[in-house]
């Protein structure tokens, strides 16, 4: 340990009075006097082996020998021991307390705190010390923390007890310190665990919701606005469920630290749990778009684990104080109402909180409170409408799709409620019960003597990056008794772009079966062609978007024709949704389009009418004269 610099009376305004080296030693003896032999008792009766008349003797024969083995003794323990003078002097002090402080024992004698410690340390201890010999009241256990020489901070726990003389005068102090720090840094820890997200380090929950009651206080003086901004990340469990959680974790710290980048020092960026996020911007007049986009645009960059690209987008929802919640619960709840309508939007954007959007907020609560027990109850059914081959005009296929009965709130839509299902993992179990159900009844179509027809399924990201699911279509396959040939999975271009790598993986697999595939919604992602011609993909759907105003919008009629040309070049077939007037049909045939879907043939049906449609083989295809435009 190294000396501290330089010494300090224990009056900062005036000099320490010198101390003759006799009056020393007659305190020094006059406080051992007082407590030596108290010590020399337990010594003796604690050593049942030493010879005590040996002892007897060496101390009458000499007069140092008490105060050599107190000594001894006192240097073995290993806190810090002391005893001062009525100044505040040292008399006694063990060897750790000398050490501590980068001295002998013998060096300390007569020196108070203030040669020893910082000046603000130094006028606690004597204040503290004074009123002890003042008052006769004991200081039991208080904690102290000091800086030693080389600048690291030390806890102790301090006893300090006055030492009385025969007729109960106070003369003096002892001391007892024991070393506190590791203690203390453990309690810092488990105070900044207890605040803190273990993962990322932001602060939690707990810490969040003190933030955000501190900020409207501030609120409340300076007039400046308070914004939280609650975050989910889009399909994070995608990536959590086909590479592991550690890649997942890997994913969500360098998130965490790119949104911390994206703000102010004085914001709070706070981690909820999972893959939600809440920032709290303070000392604003409102939030702008310039702020949320930088935020959404951090998220969204991709991310390089080992080796491999990740990319997560963000769903953003912005509530403000005053005016949407007058305390922290309702702010918060509010920002995670908006957040969800961003979701709905379609993700990767950001929602202000309105009141408009509290009824679909709370439509969407009453659906979430039911969508866990619609399957155990029988509410969910399926319809299928055919796809026609526009060369012949037989129904070659039909894509199953799925219903929601619910008894207390009616049919609901399917673009509430699958959504839904993908951000609760509910989609895995409902959608491999539409696979079963689908095989099952195209196999009673084939059992009935029906002509053999494909079931199109639609597949969602959490199927195709469960782990084993490849082997649980398997299993439905042998279970149904469907020829695998019979059946095509649909998958979303965007669905495909998250992780290529892991699509073909599965896909190729399944294809070995004789599974087909197509691209689902084509054109409206981010798809390359490197990616497209490498995925063992059949057909290509052109989206609906693409063919509602097909024959009045030029943009659309060349995506159509792009389309359909990128597919007849990949070898791949061509089917266009939504299709409901004889003008996009004839545009769609004149085009050279391989197949059509929509309500111009059929609406969605039940099993029954689509036997129907079966038995008589083909739908009529009108007479068409040219195409439009020519």
């Amino acid at each position: 340990m190294k000396k501290q610099r330089g010494n300090r009376t224990n009056d900062p305004g005036k000099k320490r009075d010198p101390i003759s080296a006799d009056s020393r030693l007659n305190e020094i003896e006059h406080l051992l006097a007082a407590n030596a032999r108290v010590q020399m008792d337990a010594a003796r009766q604690a050593n049942s082996e030493l010879d005590r008349d040996a002892l007897n003797d060496d101390l009458k024969n000499n007069p140092d020998a008490e105060r050599i083995l107190f000594r001894a003794m006192i240097d073995q323990v290993p806190d810090y021991l002391f005893v001062k003078d009525t100044k505040s002097r040292f008399v006694i002090a063990n060897r750790a307390v000398a050490a501590d402080v980068g001295r002998t024992p013998d060096e300390l004698i007569g020196l108070t705190d203030f040669d020893l410690h910082e000046t603000q340390h130094a006028r606690k201890f004597y204040a503290d010390e004074q009123n002890i010999i003042l008052t006769g009241k004991p200081l039991i256990d208080l904690e102290d923390c000091i800086h030693d020489p080389e600048g690291q901070e030390k806890w102790f726990a301090t006893s300090k007890v006055p030492l009385r003389d025969s007729q109960n005068r106070v003369i003096g102090l002892v001391g007892v310190c024991r070393d506190i720090t590791d203690r203390k840094r453990a309690e810092r820890q488990m105070h900044h665990m207890a605040l803190h997200d273990s993962l990322t380090g932001l602060p939690n929950r707990t810490l969040f919701m003190d933030r955000i009651a501190q900020g409207m206080l501030h609120s409340d003086r300076t007039g400046h606005q308070v914004s939280v901004i609650f975050i989910d990340l889009d399909n994070f469990k995608t990536v959590n469920d086909s590479h592991g959680h550690s890649a997942g974790d890997s994913l969500l710290k360098v998130v965490a630290d790119r949104m911390v980048a994206a703000v102010r020092a004085s914001d709070t960026v706070a981690r909820l749990g999972g893959d939600e996020f809440v920032i709290l911007l303070v000392d604003h007049d409102n939030a702008t778009e310039a702020d949320l986009n930088r935020i959404r645009q951090a998220i969204a960059e991709p991310v390089l684990i080992n080796g491999q690209s990740f990319r997560v987008t963000g769903s953003l929802g912005l509530a403000e104080y005053p005016g949407d919640g007058a305390d922290a619960e309702t702010l918060l709840l509010n920002a995670d109402i908006a957040m969800y309508q961003a979701k709905a939007n379609g993700r990767d954007n950001f929602q202000y909180y309105n009141r408009d959007i509290d009824a679909a907020a709370s439509e969407r609560r009453r659906l979430c409170d039911h969508l866990p027990g619609a399957l155990a109850n029988n509410e969910f059914s399926l319809l299928y409408q055919p796809q026609v081959d526009l060369d012949t005009g037989r129904v070659f296929a039909v894509e199953t799709l799925l219903r929601w009965n619910q008894p207390e709130l009616g049919n609901i839509p399917p673009d509430k409620f699958i959504p839904l299902a993908e951000e609760s993992g509910l989609i895995v179990p409902l959608g491999n019960w539409v696979l079963r159900q689908a095989c099952r009844q195209n196999k009673a179509w084939q059992d009935a003597g029906l002509s053999p027809i494909t079931v199109s399924v639609n597949v969602s990201a959490r199927q195709l990056c469960e782990k084993g699911w490849a082997d649980e279509v398997t299993a439905i396959l042998h279970d149904t008794g469907l020829e695998a040939r019979y059946l095509e999975l649909e998958v979303t271009e965007s669905m495909l772009m998250r992780d290529v790598d892991q699509a073909i993986a599965v896909m190729r697999q399944l294809q070995h079966l004789g599974v087909n595939f197509a691209i689902d919604d084509f054109g409206t992602g981010y798809s390359s062609l490197s990616a497209l011609k490498s995925l063992p993909v059949a057909r290509l759907k052109i989206d609906r978007s693409f063919i509602t105003n097909l024959t009045d919008d030029p943009d659309d009629q060349n995506i159509a024709r792009a389309i359909i040309s990128l597919g007849q070049k990949l070898h791949m077939r061509v089917i266009a949704e939504g299709v409901e007037t004889p003008e996009q049909l004839a545009f769609l045939r004149e085009n050279q389009c391989d197949e059509v879907q929509g309500y111009y043939f059929s609406k969605p049906v039940r099993t029954d009418d689509i036997a129907g449609l079966l038995r008589s083989g083909s739908v009529p295809l009108p007479e068409f004269g040219p195409a439009p435009g020519r």
